[in-house]
């Protein structure tokens, strides 16, 4: 994953309220895969492993976020668990067992949790954070990103 990457996932992060944090887990789960998927057709087995480790860790917070007392959620989860059985198998035999036929599964639920976030109408779920404006300015068909805060008494912790 690149920087650019991280920045981008931790600035959605800050932003999204409860359904779009999985939205944005799922998004996290399909870069580390594709970057795994990468590294073993390049041969990289230390980067195919690395990644393929990232994408569990984060496909088991993933799974964390869904209620298994729901009907819905234990729906869900069972796709979760078998797309999570399939990245132990490919760390085991260090090789992608089924993992595009997985990414297409989580593109899949990732379509219906669009759906949700959309219908949502919770607001973000950090407080206290900038408020992050983008658009195009005077950088040269760049997009610009700024914080806008005049007041930063009331960030960070306080006794």
């Amino acid at each position: 994953m690149t920087k650019e990457q991280i920045q981008e996932f931790t600035r959605r992060t800050t932003q999204e309220n409860h359904s779009g944090l999985i939205l944005v887990l799922c998004d996290i789960v399909r870069t580390y895969t594709n970057d795994a998927l990468t590294a073993y057709a390049a041969g990289d087995s230390d980067g195919y492993m690395t990644n393929v480790e990232a994408a569990r860790r984060a496909h088991n917070e993933l799974m964390d976020c869904f209620d298994a007392a729901n009907y819905h959620g234990r729906k869900v989860l069972s796709v979760l668990r078998y797309i999570y059985g399939q990245y132990v198998i490919s760390v085991i035999k260090r090789e992608p067992i089924d993992l595009d036929r997985c990414m297409e599964m989580l593109d899949s639920l990732r379509v219906s949790f669009e759906h949700l976030h959309s219908i949502d109408p919770e607001g973000p779920v950090m407080k206290n954070t900038h408020q992050v404006y983008a658009g195009l300015t005077y950088g040269k068909g760049m997009l610009n990103e700024s914080t806008l805060c005049s007041d930063y008494s009331n960030r960070g912790y306080q006794i």
